[in-house]
């Protein structure tokens, strides 16, 4: 029988619009120089008949310790204008040793095509040969049973190239064209979908279900229609094993021109490291078990393999660019947790050490400011400090917010994070997360990310920078006053100009300031915290503060030692050093 041979659909070339650098998270975009892509549908059709013509989809020898799985996914399309029933066939793949095996058909095939459309039929059969062997051809053969001894026809030969052969989790891909560096865009053409797809973040998190590396990968429609993202999944390749990872959200639909962010959590191991992904597709194979019940045997096909840098999962492989303290953060444009008309600014970045428990501690503050004539909720951002080096340590946000930002003004939220004492905060990178939930798996997604610059500590300085405030210490003394009770009474006297930034809303939720007293030895005697907002706050002029230290005889010299306090969502108290007073 002759064949005929042709190219199915043309080029597919995804619009410019969706690989500019708006389609990445804006800290992240700059300097990606990522090629426009251009996805072919290298899927040859065969006529197999008058009406029909097939493709191949997917192509499986997979050898195990003493069996193969020979398996084959065909794509039928009815050309005509009529329903037309499927050919009776048998399909038998040739291997390179020259043995042929028949293929079962998958008991949900469908036995009919309707006109001008197509259908997907599925094809298994395992063998028990324990080598491995290639496999060279897919073969539709007529078998005549009605004569004997049976004749058999060969409707159609399909040479089978080695690259489109999927030889199980452990496979290769070795075509040049599905081997990509992260960040470039694709598309799965095996699968008929025109949308394009770009890798975007990947990051490990530990949960108390364990540990997992999350892979977020952007969707693109370039279409004037509402296309649905077919089913895919990743797998993270080490040098030795492979870990199989699920889609968070399992049914994504975007409009003509949208774009959506999906996620791929993949279970691993503390200390694993990726060097690539594969992008897979699966493929379902049903067996009937009686009484209407079918038993459905799934696998796997690699599509496309993701090369990743070293210490992808940690240090990330988005360029993070410098950012500027109080400016607005170009969050990615694709998100829906911050609204638009809502700024987000990191205004403070300070690391102080903990001499007597042996860490630092790094304390971040974001300023939220509301564009809008209308009160907007406050998005509980997650944020993550990164050391030059790929040690990522989580923030912990203060312990309660405000609801909300009211129209025109702003709000402040703190974070605290705890780093190793051999952390000076030099190189570090902030990355700034959503948390999402699906059912059960919660993972984060990013929003921006950028090298930050770390403040530096003056505790001399007479100026107390705890924004939204600027406190000028004018004049201070610590007296001790003796009672009836015949005992001494330490008090702090400040003399103090406060100067809030008017457009910051405050509450009870706002760092206070602690007042800690210490002996002659270093010893913690009393101290007292007080509030910058809200009833019994300090204010400007003179502010006398008891230490509640009382003690039998007149202790100098002494010192007080001023710190920022809030806490966090842990329960935990957190402090930063900001003056001293000796006397």
């Amino acid at each position: 029988m002759k064949k005929t041979i042709k190219r199915s659909l043309a080029t597919l070339v995804l619009s410019a619009a969706f690989l500019t650098i708006a389609s990445l998270p804006a800290w992240a975009a700059d300097g990606q120089n990522l090629a426009a892509a251009t996805a072919v549908n290298t899927n040859v059709s065969y006529t197999l008949s008058d009406k029909i013509e097939v493709e191949i989809k997917s192509i499986l020898n997979e050898h195990e310790s003493d069996s193969t799985k020979l398996g084959a996914v065909i794509r039928m399309r009815n050309t005509s204008d009529k329903i037309t029933r499927v050919p009776d066939f048998e399909l038998r793949v040739l291997m390179a040793d020259g043995i042929e095996y028949t293929l079962q058909p998958s008991a949900k095939n469908p036995k009919s095509i309707q006109p001008k459309s197509q259908l997907e039929l599925s094809y298994l059969s395992i063998v028990e040969r324990s080598d491995d062997v290639a496999l060279t051809s897919l073969n539709f053969i007529d078998v005549d049973m009605e004569v004997y001894p049976k004749e058999e026809t060969t409707l159609l030969s399909i040479p089978v190239d080695a690259g489109i052969v999927w030889n199980g989790s452990d496979s290769i891909i070795t075509n040049s064209s599905a081997i990509l560096k992260w960040g470039e865009a694709f598309t799965l053409p095996s699968l008929r979908s025109t949308l394009g797809f770009i890798p975007v973040d990947i990051h490990k998190e530990i949960t108390a279900k364990g540990v997992s590396t999350v892979v977020q990968i952007q969707v693109v429609n370039p279409t004037k229609e509402r296309q649905t993202v077919p089913n895919f999944g990743i797998d993270g390749k080490t040098e030795s094993n492979v870990y199989s990872g699920s889609r968070a959200e399992t049914s994504v639909i975007l409009d003509p021109g949208e774009k959506k962010y999906i996620h791929i959590v993949i279970p691993t191991d503390l200390d694993t490291e990726f060097t690539s992904l594969n992008v897979v597709t699966p493929e379902s194979f049903a067996v009937a078990t009686g009484d209407g019940k079918f038993h459905d045997d799934t696998y796997r096909v690699g599509r496309v393999n993701i090369l990743l840098p070293t210490g992808a999962a940690t240090q990330g492989v988005i360029p993070a660019p410098e950012y500027v303290l109080g400016t607005p953060v170009k969050l990615d444009s694709t998100n829906k947790f911050v609204p638009s008309n809502v700024d987000v600014s990191l205004v403070e970045l300070h690391v102080t050490s903990n001499e007597d428990d042996g860490f630092n501690t790094a304390v971040a503050k974001f300023k939220l400011t509301n564009n809008s004539d209308r009160p907007i909720p406050i998005p509980a951002i997650q944020t993550e400090l990164v050391s030059k080096d790929g040690y990522a340590y989580g923030g912990k946000r203060q312990v309660a917010a405000a609801l909300s930002v009211v129209p025109k003004a702003s709000y402040v939220v703190s974070y605290s994070y705890a780093l190793p004492a051999s952390e000076t905060g030099e190189g570090l990178k902030m990355n700034l997360y959503s948390q999402q939930a699906n059912g059960e798996t919660t993972y984060k997604s990013l929003l921006a990310t950028a090298k930050v610059p770390v403040q530096k500590n003056d505790p001399t300085s007479k100026i107390l920078n705890v924004y939204p405030y600027a406190i000028t210490i004018k004049d201070w003394t610590i007296s001790a006053i003796y009672q009836a009770t015949m005992s001494y009474d330490y008090k702090l006297k400040l003399d103090l100009d406060i100067k809030p930034d008017k457009q910051v809303t405050v509450d009870k939720f706002n760092s206070m300031l602690s007042f800690e007293l210490f002996d002659n030895v270093g010893n913690p005697v009393g101290k007292s915290v007080e509030a910058l907002s809200g009833e019994g706050r300090l204010y400007n002029g003179t502010n006398t503060i008891d230490l509640n230290a009382r003690s039998n005889q007149l202790d100098f010299p002494i010192q007080v030692k001023v710190f920022e306090t809030f806490t966090n969502e842990y329960g935990e108290s957190v402090k930063r050093l900001l003056t001293t007073f000796k006397q």
